[in-house]
């Protein structure tokens, strides 16, 4: 996902250096079930060629066709989508979503360099942010865009609201998961803060059955991927060909000289009490920001005993995931590696882990629908 989100910002870069006419079309809010989330955008060309999804079907259709009126005019246009029952069906979501995209097409190619150094931070997995202005405000260009770095550096401009937009970026880059947000920037003009985060990862401990099907599994849901292990039998390039990283070493020593971040969730699934216990106590001490135990749960509160006799705090034995995972009866090594991903993507993204189904009544929705037709 990140890469995508990182592909977009490169070829409209490449577009503005060859002179291109653009408008890129980005999703700034949702509430409610929706096709996208915040931060999926469409860049669309002068002449109707597009890149991107914003999740296709009619909402789609609409921003591209504004987005080619707004390369005519040079004005960025907001559009404000609900998902009424006709859209929600044809989306296969419940109703009531609703989606806030902004069509911009104030690019130029003074903007590239801006856009460069934003996906080279990316890339080096450092943060930055880029603030766009939503609603137009005095002494500033419409959809003015701001950069912000994690070194306090920023590129682009936005005119008296510079000071401002540092701030917040500061604000967001210093969150320990910042994610794209519409926010009020000044009275009520709202500004987008798209987020350049380090890349989420999945650092495998323990390269058995469960470990290999979770590696799988991260790799498939588009995580970056470390293995470690301390026989290299079971650490090797062989056994985990999609991992970016494979560390065969002491398990300990391993896991406390991984660069961990907040976007990084440890999962521990290794072959014992023994190693469970010894990569539970340096993964507390990293910044991961999940870190999961396989096993029963005596398993897990014999080994939590022991690290609260070490002197860990209370406090953050309770971010642990132990057991891991969701419940969803997994019993083979594939089924809890999707349990153990399903948890890691619901924390990242802030859902309930409940079935969608219980939010939804799509029986009652058929029903208005066929009374609907009937009286037509």
């Amino acid at each position: 996902m990140m890469q995508a989100h990182i592909g977009i910002l490169r070829e409209l870069a490449d577009a503005l250096e060859r002179g291109e006419r653009v408008a890129l079309a980005t999703i700034v809010d949702t509430h409610g079930s929706t096709p996208q989330k915040t931060g999926a955008r469409l860049l669309v060309r002068a002449g109707g060629a597009a890149s991107g999804t914003l999740g296709g079907g009619c909402i789609e259709a609409e921003a591209h066709e504004r987005a080619l009126a707004s390369i005519e005019s040079g004005l960025p246009a907001v559009l404000d989508f609900t998902l009424n029952e006709d859209i929600a069906v044809d989306y296969g979501l419940s109703c009531g979503g609703t989606e806030l995209v902004l069509v911009d097409p104030a690019w130029s190619a003074a903007d590239a360099p801006m856009l460069r150094r934003l996906c080279a931070a990316a890339d080096a997995g450092q943060r930055a942010a880029l603030i766009t202005l939503v609603d137009e405000l005095p002494g500033a260009r419409p959809a003015a865009k701001l950069a912000v770095f994690a070194d306090e550096t920023a590129a682009g401009d936005m005119g008296g609201l510079r000071e401002k937009a540092l701030r917040l970026g500061a604000r967001v880059l210093a969150a320990p998961r910042p994610q794209p947000a519409l926010v009020t920037l000044l009275d009520d003009a709202r500004a987008f803060v798209d987020v350049f985060a380090e890349p989420p990862e999945v650092v495998v401990v323990g390269g058995g059955h469960v470990g290999r099907a979770v590696a799988a599994a991260a790799r498939l849901a588009g995580y970056r991927i470390a293995v470690i292990d301390d026989r290299p039998e079971f650490a090797n390039r062989a056994r985990f060909p999609e991992a970016d990283t494979v560390i065969a070493g002491d398990i300990s020593e391993a896991i406390a000289a991984y660069p961990a971040t907040p976007n990084s969730a440890i999962v521990i699934v290794t072959r014992g009490h023994k190693y469970d216990y010894q990569a539970l106590a340096a993964a507390l001490r990293t910044r991961a920001g999940y870190v999961g135990l396989m096993g029963s749960r005596r398993k897990a509160a014999l080994i939590f005993r022991q690290l609260l006799a070490d002197g860990v705090p209370e406090e953050r034995l309770r971010d642990v995931a132990a057991p891991i995972g969701l419940d969803i009866g997994a019993v083979s090594p594939e089924e809890i590696a999707i349990s153990v991903m399903a948890e890691i993507t619901m924390r990242r993204s802030g859902g309930s882990g409940r079935p969608l189904s219980e939010r939804s009544d799509v029986v009652a929705a058929a029903g208005r629908r066929v009374v609907r037709s009937g009286g037509g």
